[in-house]
């Protein structure tokens, strides 16, 4: 699916654009999961090579960064499903031109929605305005995202680290599933902001030559926006490092205490043991068989070291 996005001074409206009747005055294509005909057919009309989307799987920085034939090729990774706790990553390549910014995507990112449902009233009209449009609103959601995330690891902490009361297995065993999920969003939205800085730094370099002041100007402000983001990302990834910690501490203390009374117990009923497997013996000559008290001694001696047993490990403080 092809949209055009045309410029009428107020803003950009939107055009379902077909392969042989794109409009000329379109600021910005969106080619939204093309197929390989549609890819041919637009090649040829723009006069520009589109990536596949094998292509735009690529890792390597010359295969994501390049400029070609006057059009910057800029691949970045992109999150979507960003309204969930597990947001995933997408490949999304912006061509750049004086005339005419070009995506190409196979998914829905939250910028561009968001993006496209604000693009009636920005005011936004050149291809260059309309790429750091959509750099700024890409920026915002990673800082929404990192927001959110500062917000559930509070709660994770007070959670944690309750005053009132004992914090149950229950409780920190939820705390773990909510800190790996909290790992899991900032360690991509980290990857994202790199991600963005690289194409932005590199947009702001092989364009600099035809960028207005003022698109130049957006450009540095959003990387000095993504590296302080980046910042309170490494900061947040210390906290759910910590948190992680003490949330494994307190179980393993949980568990220390669990066993620490069954070997306690084991040790105050090893001298009883020990009495009634001597008076359990089978010797023909035992004193103590015949006697009247042996019985009550016996028992009574028991009690005995029991209770001697708890006096020395409460003495120590080991109870």
């Amino acid at each position: 699916m092809i949209h055009a996005w045309v410029a009428n001074g107020k803003g950009l409206v939107r055009h379902e654009a077909c392969q042989d009747c794109i409009p000329e005055a379109a600021a910005w294509l969106d080619l939204v999961d093309i197929t390989s005909e549609e890819d041919a057919k637009v090649e040829a009309l723009l006069g520009i090579a589109v990536p596949t989307r094998a292509e735009m799987q690529e890792i390597e920085a010359s295969s994501r960064l390049y400029k070609e034939d006057g059009a910057s090729y800029m691949t970045a990774t992109m999150l979507i499903k960003t309204e969930t706790m597990s947001p995933e990553s997408t490949a999304v390549t912006f061509i750049l031109t004086p005339q005419r910014l070009v995506t190409l995507r196979y998914a829905e990112p939250w910028s561009f929605r968001t993006f496209g449902q604000r693009a009636g009233k920005n005011g936004l009209a050149t291809a260059e305005q309309i790429f750091v449009g959509l750099m700024d609103t890409t920026v915002e959601r990673l800082a929404d995202m990192l927001e959110l995330v500062a917000l559930e690891l509070d709660h994770v902490s007070q959670m944690v680290f309750k005053r009132t009361q004992q914090v149950s297995d229950a409780e920190l065993q939820r705390a773990i599933i909510k800190i790996g999920t909290c790992g899991n969003i900032l360690s991509k939205v980290r990857e994202s902001l790199i991600d963005k800085s690289r194409v932005m730094t590199f947009a702001e370099q092989s364009c600099h030559d035809w960028l207005t002041p003022d698109s130049a100007s957006r450009l540095k402000a959003l990387l000095h926006d993504i590296q302080t983001l980046s910042d309170h990302a490494t900061f947040m990834s210390g906290k759910i490092a910590f948190l992680l910690d003490a949330t494994l501490g307190l179980i393993n203390i949980e568990q220390n205490r669990i066993i620490k009374i069954f070997s306690i117990a084991a040790v105050i009923f090893m001298p009883p043991t020990l009495i009634a497997s001597i008076f359990g013996m089978n010797f023909q000559v035992m004193p103590e068989l015949h006697w009247e008290y042996g019985y009550p001694y016996a028992v009574g001696l028991m009690l005995a070291t029991v209770g001697g047993t708890l006096y020395v490990f409460r003495r120590q403080r080991w109870l």
